[in-house]
């Protein structure tokens, strides 16, 4: 009877079937906590191919810790928006990049974490939010975000309202007509202001996603989200072949920035003051969506791409009403058409 008692079943389980339950299991810290289990299941563990991990923010003082963005911001603000905007082909034109301190990371390098699971091919990176929606007040305010990168940005989405909450009608299936009404001067740069805010965050990303390519070479698809989901990086196996081969060709690193150059932009933005989401439930007050697309010598039709714009982050019937609201918008004929030149 001892012998039985004593007996592991574990044992009795192939590798591939442990590999199998690591890999649905994901999370790293978990998956640490594997390692202290047996020999047999440290020696498995690093094996995994799939790996979510959720980043620690580093510890700094509180003037030190939010320095940055607030400087960054600061200074894109009076470079592209303390100026009078024009609503068509309104052209943003910053000298330089502006200068970043390269000792304010906010969160630890995963790839502190990430350096022993050298087989790992699907990754999903959460970094911490490092402060709140900018420009935005309000428990019910929202901005979300969605870009996909190869060697520079592919495109990118901002969905942002001054109110997104469950509409009180929500019964009465019946889609009213939707009131197109043009954007004071306050109003669109203050939606410029969502937009930066974002790219930068996105940039930031990218700039982490080639350190984590650099020591992971068996990596196929990569997505790093935020805490608060309120924004999300995409790269695939295509983009990911085409960021390694770029690394490879470039002489020398981005020293001090911290984040990836963004390029020349065209951006399409949509405005709704009251948006009515009948089949979700939901209503939207100042009501905004903006496509961002690397210049290629003119702005084009974007409303033609409605299947890249799915997929924010968040809870499902959430983002029901964000795929709903980016369907709706983009079928308004007025928007407005800007570029803005790289930084």
């Amino acid at each position: 009877m001892s012998s039985v008692e004593e007996e592991d079943f574990f044992d009795r389980l192939p590798d591939q079937l442990l590999l199998l339950i690591f890999n649905k299991l994901q999370d790293a810290k978990s998956l640490a906590r594997c390692l202290l289990v047996s020999h047999r299941f440290a020696s498995l563990v690093f094996q995994t191919d799939t790996v979510f991990l959720s980043i620690s923010p580093r510890k700094h003082n509180s003037k030190s810790s939010h320095r940055l963005p607030v400087n960054i911001l600061k200074i894109l603000f009076l470079k592209f928006i303390a100026k009078p905007l024009q609503f068509f082909h309104h052209k943003i034109a910053p000298n330089k990049s502006p200068a970043r301190n390269s000792g304010n990371l906010s969160y630890y390098s995963p790839n502190e974490v990430l350096k022993h699971f050298k087989d790992v091919k699907s990754l999903h990176i959460e970094v911490p939010s490092h402060g709140g929606k900018v420009g935005l007040e309000g428990i019910g305010s929202l901005l979300k975000w969605k870009a996909e990168f190869d060697v520079e940005l592919k495109n990118c989405v901002v969905l942002g309202a001054t109110s997104f909450q469950e509409s009180i009608d929500h019964f009465q299936n019946q889609r009213e007509d939707i009131v197109e009404q043009v954007l004071t001067d306050d109003e669109l740069k203050l939606r410029v202001v969502w937009t930066i805010s974002c790219l930068i965050d996105a940039s930031a990303r990218h700039w982490l996603l080639k350190e984590v390519l650099a020591e992971h070479h068996r990596l196929e698809n990569v997505t790093i989200s935020d805490i608060n989901k309120q924004g999300k990086l995409c790269v695939g196996k295509d983009q990911i072949t085409d960021m390694r081969n770029a690394l490879k060709s470039l002489a020398t690193k981005e020293s001090s920035t911290e984040r990836s150059r963004v390029p020349d932009l065209s951006m399409k933005l949509w405005y709704v003051p009251v948006l009515e989401l009948p089949e979700t439930g939901f209503s939207m007050k100042g009501a905004t969506l903006v496509v961002i697309r690397p210049v290629d010598g003119e702005i084009r039709d974007l409303s033609d791409d409605h299947g890249d714009f799915s997929g924010f982050d968040g809870e499902e019937s959430e983002n029901k009403a964000f795929d709903e609201a980016v369907r709706e918008m983009m079928k308004m004929r007025k928007n407005y058409v800007m570029t803005m030149s790289s930084f």
